[in-house]
């Protein structure tokens, strides 16, 4: 009959103990930091419809996209503390060449 004894006691002190322990700051700071990220969408240009101003804003556009989307994959690897790493670096490098390659980033 010592038995339940032993068993409450042990189910009250870890009743206590465990909620302290498994308090990670870590884990808080990085949901506190996704909660904000945040990606701002650039607005589309106004010129008329299938002429070559529309065309210059529609590429300027998707450029404007592709910074946003880098910038928002950096700061998701910064998040889970990535954003350091060579491969990190290297992906986004990867991106920014990739965004290069665009008649905008070669001068029209």
């Amino acid at each position: 009959m010592r038995i339940i004894p032993i068993l409450f006691l042990t189910f009250l002190i870890s009743a206590i103990v465990l909620p302290v322990g498994a308090e990670d700051t870590y884990y808080d700071n990085m949901l506190k930091k996704a909660q904000e990220l945040n990606v701002t969408v650039p607005e589309k240009g106004t010129a008329l419809m299938g002429s070559k101003e529309s065309m210059n804003e529609y590429l300027d556009w998707l450029n404007a996209l592709t910074s946003a989307i880098i910038t928002l994959v950096n700061d998701v690897m910064d998040v889970f503390g990535v954003g350091d790493t060579p491969y990190a670096q290297n992906m986004t490098n990867i991106l920014e060449k990739g965004r290069t390659l665009s008649p905008d980033g070669m001068g029209k």
